[in-house]
This record gives C-alpha cells, structure tokens and sequence, in this order.
C-alpha cells in the first residue's frame, strides 16, 4: 500500500496502489470467474476465511483498486463499491437494520432517499424518523431525544451538504452524539467528496457517495460505502454477496481514471458557484440563495468546510412554479438534466422532478418550494453563466 505520509491531492492518483505499481493505466479485469486453486482454499475463501478473488460479482481486481483508492482518500479502513449510490444506501439500511429496525433520518435529503426512507424501507420492516425542525441548533437536540431510550433505533443517518439546499450540518458534532448513544453515524457526503470533507475524521462511523456524481464526472454510474475492515467484510460476505448490487469492472476502471482529476475539478466547481451565488444573492429577481456562502449561517458553514462547498445550489425566483419553469426553458448555458457535478451546468425543478414523489406537506418540513430551481454548476467560464442567468431571469 502506499505511504501514510501522503497527502490527500496526491492519493486521488496514488491512493489504494503501491509506490512499486507497473501500470500507467490500471488494467480492466473483464472476468466473471476467478480459478479457486484447491478444494482446502476454495473453501476457505467462500467462507470468508481468506481473501482472495471469487467472483466479480462479489469482489474484482479492478474494482478492489477502487475501494482502495476511495478508502485512502476518505481515511477508511475499507471500501465496498456498488451499483450506484441509492443501491449503496439501501444495501446500509438493510445490513444495520434488518429485522423492524428504525433509522433516524434528517429530512434535509436528496428526493430519492426520502422516497426510499418513507415507503420502501417500511415495506421492508425498516421505519424511519424524520428530524424536521428548520433551526439547524435544534436539529442536535432532535436526534438526542428521538434516540433516547429506543433500542429499535440502529443508526443516525444525514446527508451533508443536503441536496437541494446545501445545508451544512457539523458531523463532529452529530458523532458525539452517536457515540454516547452507541449508535452508528451514517453520512452520505456525495456533495463534498473527500476533496471538500472527510467524515470519518470528524467521528462519522459510515460515509456513502453516489460515484455518478464528482466523482466519476457524471460518465457512469456508481456508489461506494466506506468504514471500518470488519464491518464492510461483514457486509461483503453477506448482504452484499447476495443481494448483488455489484459494479462492473469497466466502470469501475473509467471511475479510477476520472478521480485522478477529482481535487482540481472540485475547486473549479467550487470557485464558479461561490462566484454565480454572489450574483444571484443581489439580483432582484431571486429572493433567496441556497449556498453556504449566503446567508447568516456562512461564517460557521466555512468553518465547517473551510475547503468550499462544491457547485450545487439552489435558488427561490420571484413568483411560483411558472416563473421558475420560465427561466429554466430560457437558460441557454444549463441543460435540463437530473445529474449533478458534470462538466457542464444543469438545471432541473426539484418539485416536479427529484423531489416530485415527497408529498407538499414534506416538501414545505424539508423547504423545497415550487418556486426553487436547483442549479448544477459546472466549470464553464462564470461569467457566461451568471450572463446566461441574468438574460432568463429577465423574463420573468
């Protein structure tokens, strides 16, 4: 494995390989099957008693290079990639608690797994609480007291930033509370990456990414859960292993590649949304600016990620559904596409689209209006976006 010593921008290259690796480009298992050797040893290895390669579907030379590369670069002990992100959530919840277990839950979440939280996992036996109190101080004092005294309860779970509204929550903090509960700290920290955050540093027991987003450049699809050896192991070699939320090699291998540039594109992400914020937050046409520079709580969310916030933001246009509709049809810059973190700029209206299945009642606990665009800001020049923006808010 590679030097402890190195740096974070420098295992984005070298992470989870060896200082002696012959490869410029990582080679691409593209097998199913991998020989077993004798009896003694196929044994040994199906039953988790020796590591070795089975079956891709269970594990791969190319993926495991992957695991490796994420696991350095967050500070795990261990990675298990998946399919794509929400089958990553879904293989945790299941794995912590199985058999009528509850989650505590923000509710400041990416509209996929609200969905997932609200009426799937119950299907399943799994109920969710939601923490819902708009006062982020009070959000602490929530999951204390939902916590408390129920050993149903199997782990804490928050999304930071939180998609659309890019919420900051202090993870050090939230692991403290976990930690005198006993109780695992699940955080999906797709919108950070470990070039903006590293959750396990600050206490967080589990950090999940959806890789379709910065980190495999919006290419392909893909997820990754991250803790300790034990756990993810355990994980592997059961609910993993055969519920099958596997990733090809092929992905896996274009993934490798594209984190290699993961630190320069996340400041070019980060410089042009702090700069197009700037503009939208004094336009008179936007109310509001979703954006952890804006707002009274910027001076503690720098703090928090002193390292930038990323390139998703959201914003309140004046007026209601029409009006937002009016300047999304207008931009010229933005696709209209659901992804986030991709070269270039999106645009998508979260309360018909990625958060169109949260009912209205939940959409105004968690504050997506009708009136909110939700902007992917992508690494084209800033100043062609905020013109691009000024020219279709002018239509409203």
């Amino acid at each position: 494995m590679q030097p402890v010593s190195l740096r974070p921008k420098t295992l984005e290259i070298h992470g989870g390989g060896s200082l002696q690796d012959r490869e410029l480009r990582q080679s691409v298992q593209r097998v199913v099957a991998f020989p077993l050797g004798s009896p003694q040893r196929a044994q040994r290895l199906f039953d988790g008693k020796e590591n070795g390669f089975v079956y891709t579907r269970i594990n791969n030379p190319t993926v495991g290079r992957l695991e490796d590369k994420i696991a350095a670069m967050e500070n795990a002990e261990a990675g298990l990639v998946t399919s794509s992100g929400m089958s990553a959530i879904k293989l945790v919840a299941e794995y912590l608690a199985h058999r009528n277990g509850k989650i505590i839950s923000s509710n400041r979440l990416y509209g996929g797994t609200f969905h997932l939280f609200q009426e799937f996992l119950p299907q399943l036996g799994i109920t969710v609480n939601f923490i819902t109190n708009p006062d982020q101080d009070a959000y602490y004092d929530a999951f204390t007291y939902k916590c408390m005294g129920s050993i149903e309860t199997k782990f804490i779970y928050v999304e930071t930033p939180s998609n659309p509204l890019i919420d900051i929550f202090d993870i050090k903090r939230l692991s403290e509370i976990t930690r005198n509960l006993r109780l695992p700290l699940v955080v999906d920290s797709t919108l950070a990456t470990p070039a903006l955050l590293n959750p396990i540093k600050l206490g967080a027991d589990i950090v999940i990414h959806s890789l379709s987003k910065y980190m495999g450049d919006g290419e392909v699809i893909g997820g990754i859960i991250l803790g300790k050896k034990a756990l993810i192991d355990d994980m592997r070699n059961g609910w993993f292993r055969e519920t099958g939320p596997c990733i090809s090699p092929d992905n896996a291998a274009i993934l490798s590649y594209h984190i290699e540039s993961l630190f320069g594109r996340m400041a070019e992400h980060c410089r042009n949304a702090e700069l197009v914020a700037q503009f939208l937050a004094n336009h008179k046409k936007v109310i509001r600016v979703f954006y952890p520079t804006q707002g009274p709580r910027a001076k503690k969310n720098r703090k928090l990620m002193p390292n930038g916030f990323g390139g998703l933001m959201a914003i309140e246009v004046k007026g209601g559904q029409n009006e937002a509709w009016t300047v999304l049809k207008s931009l010229k810059l933005f696709w209209h596409a659901a992804n986030i973190g991709e070269a270039r700029s999106l645009v998508i209206h979260p309360t018909t689209t990625t958060h169109g299945k949260m009912s209205p009642a939940d959409r105004e606990k968690a504050g997506i209006i009708d009136a909110m665009l939700r902007l992917s800001i992508g690494r084209e020049d800033p100043k062609d976006l905020i013109d691009d923006l000024n020219q279709a808010l002018k239509k409203i």
